[in-house]
């Protein structure tokens, strides 16, 4: 890990400095683009997990196993070509020397899925442990025991914050793959929300550049946090997120929704 070091002001144009009016609108519009995506590729998980609704455990995670590969297909690679246009905007606003051309993300193997997909649907299959008076376990409710209800609720939780951050990470890791190969670039900064959590402020809160061959950008599901490409000669990570005010309203959310719908159908 290392901290940012100054540049000479001079050498910096001015539009470009982290936290700028121009810096600052390409971040909001990139967290608001990102946010659309994930929650129509929620909206999506949610008419499929409806659709499974009534199928034995069993059955119920055979058809997720095949459905959210499949989902994850269509979102994974928006998500990182998303990660790779802002990049380059962010990188043609900096102003650096030289021609580069940000790298989109891979799709993660099947070993993700698998490990999300059994980790998720735990719920329909175990409960939680019971336990005696010295705190040890005496039984684990299970799948065919007579007292055993499966927990399609906490199951649907699950799955859902582990495939948003599948996805987020896409477009996260389309900044960290391009940083590796791009010789302008100084590290990588993280920006939370008002809402982010208490880990990810205090990583945050550190004001570091990290670099991106020496530390991995730790999410977690439903991590909401945006990696920063910083940059030849941004000075300072970028200020603290303000939430943007232009899609606040019903129509304003219909309107962005169908730009990325058109992203997704772009060829």
């Amino acid at each position: 890990m290392t901290t940012p070091t100054s540049a000479p002001e001079q050498t910096i144009p001015p539009a470009v400095l982290a936290g700028s009016v121009v810096a600052g609108e390409s971040l909001q519009l990139h967290r608001v683009d990102l946010e659309t995506l994930l929650r129509l590729a929620l909206n999506e998980l949610g008419g499929i997990w409806r659709s499974l609704t009534g199928r034995d455990p069993n059955r119920f995670r055979d058809g997720l196993a095949l459905a959210l590969p499949a989902l994850s297909e269509e979102y994974g690679p928006a998500a990182a070509t998303l990660g790779a246009d802002w990049y380059d905007d962010m990188r043609d606003l900096s102003g650096v020397p030289g021609t580069f051309r940000a790298i989109p993300a891979e799709m993660p193997d099947q070993g993700r899925y698998d490990a999300l997909i059994g980790w998720g649907t735990d719920p329909l299959f175990r409960g939680n442990p019971e336990v005696n008076e010295a705190g040890e376990v005496i039984r684990i409710p299970k799948l065919g025991d007579p007292d055993f209800i499966p927990d399609f609720a906490s199951a649907q939780g699950r799955v859902e914050g582990g495939f948003q951050r599948l996805v987020a990470d896409m477009d996260r890791d389309s900044v960290i793959g391009s940083l590796k190969a791009d010789p302008q670039a100084r590290g990588w900064a993280r920006q939370t929300t008002g809402e982010s959590c208490d880990f990810c402020k205090m990583i945050a809160g550190r004001g570091a550049v990290f670099s991106a061959e020496t530390a991995t950008f730790s999410s977690h599901d439903r991590c909401d946090c945006v990696c920063v490409p910083v940059l030849g000669g941004d000075p300072r990570p970028v200020e603290k997120y303000t939430p943007s005010q232009r899609f606040r309203s019903k129509s304003q959310r219909a309107a962005n929704n169908a730009r990325i719908r058109e992203y997704l159908r772009a060829p």
